[in-house]
């Protein structure tokens, strides 16, 4: 039986978490759960799963050391870190060095701190829960021993995929994903593609792997969670399941138990499924986080946090689509 802590409970991976650990009674216990604000979901969780009522945090009254200790909480195996922005990464590192097993759903935590990070965690010790990331982890689980020749990170196009005229978008519009069920941070980041340059910082510090060799391509359909290309083997393997993160949680949970999930890789062909180079004039979120980290990654933390804002001053309708652009573009100047 191992113990195990979700940071960030209540929102959309966290209650998913839940969900799933669930199915698993014989493995798992829930001792632990975190939230910002979001008081009553989480008095309700703690009701619903019998949790000690030490072992909860309440960021927006706690403050942030609560979280940190939570997260390295003694009697905790396995610590879920699916936390929203940069209030995930001093917890990440916490759950690290206290040895944890940590599941990880915080893109922020690799982006702003990923050396620190990748120093910390030992083998195994770190599960990424990214849909893609998770697809990639799996995919090499299945084809130890090879050298990676290229990731290719799927994107979905978000629900403006093929327009071209983005200035009169509105917060309802952008929350409106055709495929994927998320947060209102992350489904702004998806409608931007801000989501994939992160992506790709993240593919560079999990698998250690140059910038240039990892990619993003849009396909619309959600059937491709990662695709990973090897030397001397022509074929490209991809992981194909429906777009739904409860089946990547479950795997990382499953790996975090030494058990192997249920094999959804397998070679696919040329021209099988829709996969397209990404419109960056049009939606240019990708190059600026990339560009943004190889101009100065040591800045990445408050490029993040810039970001952030910049999503709720749109969510608030202070500022319009096409300026998150504007503003993150002029970053440095």
């Amino acid at each position: 039986m191992k113990n195990v802590v979700i940071l960030g409970s209540t929102g959309s991976l966290g209650t998913q978490s839940i969900e799933i650990l669930q199915k698993y009674t014989n493995d798992f216990r829930i001792i632990g759960l975190s939230a910002n604000t979001s008081k009553e979901v989480l008095n309700s969780q703690v009701k619903d799963l019998e949790i000690n009522p030490e072992n909860i945090i309440l960021t927006s009254l706690d403050g942030e050391d609560a979280m940190n200790e939570l997260a390295s909480l003694e009697e905790a195996d396995i610590v879920i870190n699916v936390l929203s922005g940069t209030a995930g990464i001093e917890p990440t590192s916490s759950a690290l060095r206290a040895n944890k097993t940590l599941l990880l759903g915080n893109k922020e935590s690799l982006v702003a701190a990923g050396e620190e990070v990748v120093k910390l965690a030992t083998p195994e010790q770190l599960v990424p829960l990214d849909s893609e990331h998770n697809a990639i982890y799996e995919i090499l689980r299945k084809n130890p021993g090879k050298t990676i020749k290229k990731i290719i990170i799927p994107c979905s196009g978000g629900p403006f995929f093929g327009q071209k005229d983005l200035s009169n978008i509105t917060a309802e519009q952008a929350l409106a994903h055709p495929k994927w069920r998320m947060g209102k941070k992350v489904s702004i980041e998806s409608a931007t593609l801000l989501n994939k340059g992160l992506e790709i910082i993240e593919a560079h510090y999990l698998f250690n792997l140059p910038l240039e060799k990892i990619e993003a391509r849009i396909h619309p359909e959600c059937q491709i969670h990662g695709i990973v290309e090897f030397e001397n083997d022509p074929n490209s393997h991809a992981y194909i399941s429906d777009p739904d993160m409860r089946e990547h949680i479950e795997n990382a949970l499953l790996r975090a138990i030494n058990q192997a999930p249920q094999n959804r890789t397998r070679i696919i062909q040329p021209n099988e499924f829709t996969l397209l180079p990404p419109d960056h004039e049009t939606f240019p979120g990708i190059k600026i986080v990339t560009d943004a980290f190889n101009r100065d990654r040591t800045k990445m933390s408050q490029f993040l946090k810039k970001e952030e804002s910049l999503i709720d001053q749109f969510l608030q309708n202070k500022i319009k689509f096409t300026q998150i652009f504007d503003i993150l573009r002029n970053f440095y100047s």
